[in-house]
């Protein structure tokens, strides 16, 4: 079961930072709402998945891994909230810049606006943020103080 969740965890966080720095155009795949939705749920499952397989037993790293698990939920939450935003200033959807490719043409790309890149940066670095600070409240500081 632990393995599980962390294989989820691990899909997560690669298809994040795909969408994110690899190959920013694969974003547009959550515009479709049965995609997205298949995503959430996706990301919903995986931290019950690690929660059902977390014991005090594990090792201390295996406890710490296991709050990536939200990784996804925390970035499609942000995602859809960035669109949204996006969407009510410009009237269209979020856009991504390509960075660190130029092998692929992308026309959306070359439109991007100061704000849609600080999304995208936000979008890369500011869920696993959370991840580690969740990590620390419960792990650090919750669970040592009170149990």
């Amino acid at each position: 079961m632990v393995t599980i969740s962390l294989i989820a965890s691990l899909v997560g966080f690669a298809f994040i930072w795909y969408v994110t720095l690899i190959y920013p155009p694969a974003h547009r795949i959550l515009r479709d709402k049965k995609t997205y939705n298949l995503f959430l749920y996706f990301s919903i499952l995986t931290p019950i998945l690690a929660i059902i397989a977390y014991n005090d037993s594990m090792l201390q790293n295996r406890k710490e891994t296991s709050f990536l698990s939200i990784y996804l939920l925390i970035f499609l939450i942000m995602y859809k909230y960035f669109d949204n935003y996006i969407l009510k200033q410009n009237n269209r959807n979020i856009y991504f810049k390509k960075k660190y490719n130029s092998v692929w043409v992308d026309k959306e790309s070359n439109e991007v606006t100061t704000i849609e890149e600080w999304f995208q940066f936000s979008l890369t670095i500011l869920p696993l943020l959370f991840c580690y600070i969740l990590k620390y409240i419960i792990l650090d500081v919750i669970i040592k103080n009170y149990f």
